[in-house]
């Protein structure tokens, strides 16, 4: 029922009508407003002072952790949340014990198999008919409040941590620079991690190789805390902290290098070794050496043209033909020289493939099942 206000008379002149119009509102009335000290402000009831990850990590905030895909954002993120999950230390970092929740929106079989892999039965998979409705915002909001109060019930004494793998996938596909519908989205996240006093992390592909690229994104606007995995030499992948509400920000924390473990007839992309490596970032992009599996599939790209009797008219009929090797027997001899497991073979194969596409050394075009490729600007890679 509506309340009705309160009114006041005023005397109007004689012989016309009284003026009844509302008493002010007093000041104090109760309308959700306070103003607090800092400390009154910590001593609520999920107040943000608390560090899951000493001087990266806080609860009430939204973090992302984010780079291309294949760069092993599931790896280094299942592995933060071992670090989490035993309040072991993270890369020389102190933790607080915490119960993970994982909303697996990719592809949950995959989590389950690296958990297998990691003999982690601790860490939660969200097993939800909706997964994590990130297109309707405030369905997304009823669906993460339900899943903290039943790992708060696994044990109050422990901190939270609602991992979202990957957002892309929770947007049904929508791509994440589309700001409104990832706008709402994430806002719905960060209001859950603030009210409820709990961490969410947010795994995002993006196509950033430096620590200069694809600045001005949704998400890092919106998130606390920023990892981003760059590709580096030797299998190793450097963690970096852009933005940082918690410590200090634009820097190199550690290394991270991945293997494939077995699980059964599949295999799981795991952490190898994890070493902390605050090298400073140069203020300039650092030109890397070619990485050693781009050399091999460099060595065989050449080999596989010279012999090849495949001509190609990508220019239309009329133009001028090229020399061209399919991609399926480049992947085929690339598998027969590299060792390892047929997992981590395919990884490196693409991350080569796409490594000399980008540099424009070889053009794909269609051809057979995967394409074919051909030389691009020049026969000499420009590394």
């Amino acid at each position: 029922m509506t309340a009705i206000p309160k009114l006041k008379v005023t005397t109007s002149e004689p012989g016309k009508p009284f003026i009844l119009s509302p008493l002010p509102v007093a000041a104090n009335d109760n309308i959700g407003i306070r103003l607090l000290s800092y400390s009154e402000f910590k001593a609520q009831d999920g107040g943000t002072a608390d560090s899951l990850i000493k001087g990266l990590v806080r609860t009430g905030t939204l973090i992302a952790i984010g780079g291309r895909p294949g760069a092993g954002k599931t790896a280094l993120m299942l592995a933060i949340a071992g670090a989490l999950d035993a309040g072991e230390p993270f890369l020389g970092r102190d933790t607080k014990p915490t119960t993970i929740a994982y909303v697996a929106a990719e592809d949950g079989g995959d989590i389950a198999n690296r958990l297998e892999a990691m003999d982690n039965e601790r860490i939660k998979i969200v097993k939800s008919p909706e997964g994590m409705p990130l297109t309707k915002p405030d369905r997304a909001k009823v669906t993460a409040r339900e899943i903290i109060r039943q790992a708060k019930a696994l044990d109050p004494d422990r901190h939270v941590l609602l991992v979202v793998d990957t957002l892309r996938a929770a947007l049904g596909g929508v791509s994440v620079l589309e700001d409104k519908t990832t706008s709402p989205a994430l806002n719905a996240l960060r209001e859950v991690a603030e009210s409820e006093g709990v961490v969410v992390a947010v795994l995002n592909h993006t196509n950033r190789e430096n620590n200069k690229a694809t600045k001005g994104e949704t998400l890092e606007a919106v998130a606390a805390l920023e990892l981003v995995l760059l590709e580096g030499e030797g299998g190793w992948f450097t963690i970096y902290v852009g933005k940082n509400r918690s410590g200090p920000g634009h820097m190199n924390i550690g290394r991270v290098r991945y293997t494939s473990a077995e699980v059964g007839d599949v295999t799981a992309a795991v952490v190898e070794q994890m070493i902390a490596d605050d090298t400073p970032v140069s203020d300039e992009p650092k030109e890397r050496r070619t990485p050693d599996n781009a050399r091999l599939l460099e060595g065989i790209v050449r080999t596989a043209l010279l012999d090849s009797t495949t001509y190609l008219t990508p220019f239309g009929p009329d133009g001028p033909r090229v020399k061209a090797v399919d991609i399926t027997a480049l992947r085929e001899t690339f598998y027969a020289r590299k060792t390892g497991l047929a997992d981590s073979k395919l990884k490196a194969f693409n991350r080569s493939l796409d490594y000399w596409l980008r540099k424009e050394w070889i053009v794909k075009g269609d051809y057979g099942v995967e394409g074919a490729v051909w030389f691009g600007r020049s026969s000499e890679p420009d590394t």
